[in-house]
């Protein structure tokens, strides 16, 4: 069985410019009869543009406001969110971590790292394992999920690929060598048959 091998993507600072116009709405009655305001603000999850994650929109409190999938409306990569509210991105079961929402989110933004810390816009060697684990580990998986396999188009995942990680819950805080070898991973790459990082 093929496992998944060290590499890192491209990660480069996109434009913020992306941001739209959203289209979601708040209704309520006035005294000159229903009115609708148009509330939420559009993000978009970048490693390149990743579509097929499911994400929570929650308050201050922590209470989950909104649950949707990344890519809403055929526009890649795309998720909504309120001012002043977290976005939790998961496969499944598996956490892909939480960040402040914004109009651009990357794994660097949910594991809590600088991405000018690592150099620059091209990572072309294997981060050391401390504190960029997460975003190693994560641009892999995401990557290893691509239903195309050419990540410089964007990532999509299959619905049917994120649907095998019900009941999972696989660690992406843990050293690369771990990650690698972990039997929920594997046994999610061996029962979808999904393209492994070697083939890539």
């Amino acid at each position: 069985m093929k496992h998944f091998q060290k590499f890192m993507p491209l990660f480069c600072v996109l434009s913020a410019s992306l941001v739209l116009v959203a289209c979601d709405e708040e209704c309520f009655e006035t005294d000159a009869g229903g009115v609708c305001v148009d509330t939420y603000d559009d993000g978009y999850y970048y490693d390149n543009l990743v579509t097929g994650l499911t994400y929570e929109n929650r308050n201050e409190a922590g209470d989950v406001m909104r649950t949707a999938v990344t890519g809403e409306g055929d526009d890649p990569g795309r998720f909504r969110f309120l001012p002043g509210q977290s976005i939790a991105f998961s496969l499944g079961d598996t956490d892909l971590g939480e960040t402040p929402a914004g109009v651009r989110v990357t794994p660097f933004d949910v594991a809590g790292v600088e991405e000018e810390a690592v150099g620059g816009c091209e990572v072309v060697e294997t981060l050391p394992e401390d504190d960029f684990r997460i975003v190693h580990n994560l641009a892999v998986l995401l990557q290893t999920l691509d239903t195309d396999g050419d990540h410089t188009t964007g990532i999509d995942i299959d619905p049917g690929v994120a649907a095998l990680f019900a009941d999972v819950s696989i660690e992406v805080n843990q050293p690369w060598s771990t990650f690698d070898q972990d039997v929920d991973l594997l046994d999610v790459e061996a029962f979808g048959k999904i393209r492994t990082s070697s083939d890539l």
